[in-house]
């Protein structure tokens, strides 16, 4: 699931043990409601049916609706009194739920066991500090939203992959395309990874809930160094832009050069994983990000993608609040998770990350190979994307050197707040 999420799927509500018909990102009047996107139903119903064989004290009626974690805030935000007891949501809406009053706060000892069984990133996600204390408000259970490269082996060696300079080469040497998303819709979710990987940071000062500040340091100097990490990484966009094998590129593209088999190496994420497999067949194979090569330090940097976790989270306003959270414990552990994963889904647990076939899985392989580096996709302010959006499209207009410092501090000034 990338950043901006496809639109709510609308359906009716299926009901587990009981015959309520409803509308999509509904709740029943009685019982637990639970929702989950169209395409996890029938595994959601019966991991609902398997919950109740290992919970036969649990006698209340559990309904699973049809609600994508990509629209939980923008349906609870209307009436969370109306909303599922127990939902999915993606974990940059965190503090908007929060906010809205519609995520109940894991206890100490849950929050304990849930850092215990996931990885590191995806239980952070969760996490807000409140009176400087940490609190937790989500159960993880997905990790594969991000971005990092798949090649053709044909094309490009495995050696090759790890440098921006030698793919670029490599894709040029045989007519093929290096394809990253520079200016199209979607663009500003990529760009900020050469920014990062020069050693920039965005940071925002919250107070619970509230964003007191935002700051962009891409204006600053390494240790030692005469130059920012914004000439650093803008320089280095600069440069991609100017190569011949360079495609900008974003899903319509990549599927277009997929199909006609022009593709080298692209940047993008799981839900294009199947396309590229049929595209590249034999030659198919994913890895971290790259590093790209700065003549300013005369450093390799390594590119660093954001990632992004999806989590269940339980409204404080159920009538049935422990209830909520121990269906949301279970729909998030182990053996969910194991079957989530039958469905292509990455898991965030660390035994079914570690398993055999999540290994085996080129794209979740390769997603979880930069985990250490990468960078959380936390609640972000709009003009974070639109000013990057904007230095995107300059650089695709053939920014030059010369007129770099002025973009940077346009940038810059766009994204502080």
């Amino acid at each position: 699931m990338k950043k901006r999420i496809v639109s709510l799927v609308a359906a009716s509500v299926l009901t587990v043990g009981a015959t309520v018909g409803l509308t999509a990102c509904k709740k029943t009047d009685k019982g637990i409601t639970v929702w989950a996107p169209s395409t996890q139903q029938t595994l959601v119903r019966e991991l609902v049916e398997e919950f109740r064989k290992q919970n036969p004290d649990v006698t209340t009626s559990i309904d699973v609706g049809i609600c994508g974690e990509g629209e939980a805030y923008a349906n609870l935000s209307k009436d969370v009194t109306a909303g599922a007891d127990v939902y999915g949501f993606a974990n940059d809406q965190l503090m908007n739920l929060k906010k809205a009053g519609a995520l109940a706060r894991l206890s100490d000892s849950v929050a304990e066991k849930v850092r215990a069984e996931n990885v590191a990133g995806s239980f952070e996600a969760g996490k807000i500090v409140e009176g400087g204390e940490d609190h937790y408000y989500g159960y993880p259970y997905a990790a594969d939203n991000g971005f990092f490269m798949y090649y053709d082996s044909s094309v490009v060696s495995a050696e090759q992959a790890n440098k921006l300079e030698d793919i670029l080469e490599a894709c040029k040497a045989q007519k093929k395309y290096f394809l990253f998303n520079m200016s199209k819709s979607g663009s500003s979710w990529y760009l900020g990874s050469f920014f990062y990987g020069a050693g920039g940071d965005y940071t925002i000062k919250w107070t619970g809930t509230t964003m007191e500040s935002a700051k962009c340091d891409f204006d600053q100097k390494p240790e030692g160094c005469d130059y920012t990490y914004g000439q650093i990484g803008g320089r280095a966009l600069i440069d991609l832009r100017a190569h011949e094998s360079f495609v900008n590129a974003d899903d319509t593209v990549i599927q277009s050069y997929a199909a006609s088999k022009k593709i080298g190496a692209v940047i993008t994420g799981t839900w294009n994983a199947q396309v590229l497999q049929d595209s590249f067949g034999e030659g198919y194979a994913a890895t971290k990000m790259p590093t790209y090569h700065s003549e300013l330090t005369g450093k390799d940097h390594q590119l660093v993608p954001f990632v992004g976790y999806k989590l269940f989270g339980v409204n404080p306003s159920s009538k049935h609040l422990s209830e909520a959270h121990r269906l949301a414990a279970f729909l998030s552990g182990e053996q969910a998770q194991t079957e989530r994963f039958k469905l292509g889904i990455g898991p965030s647990n660390i035994k079914v990350s570690q398993t055999d076939a999540v290994k085996s899985n080129v794209a979740l392989a390769a997603f979880n190979s930069q985990l250490s580096f990468a960078k959380t996709q936390d609640s972000l302010p709009s003009n974070y994307w639109s000013s990057l959006d904007s230095f995107g499209a300059d650089v695709f207009a053939k920014l030059k050197y010369e007129g770099l410092d002025a973009k940077l501090k346009s940038l810059i000034s766009g994204m502080n707040g």
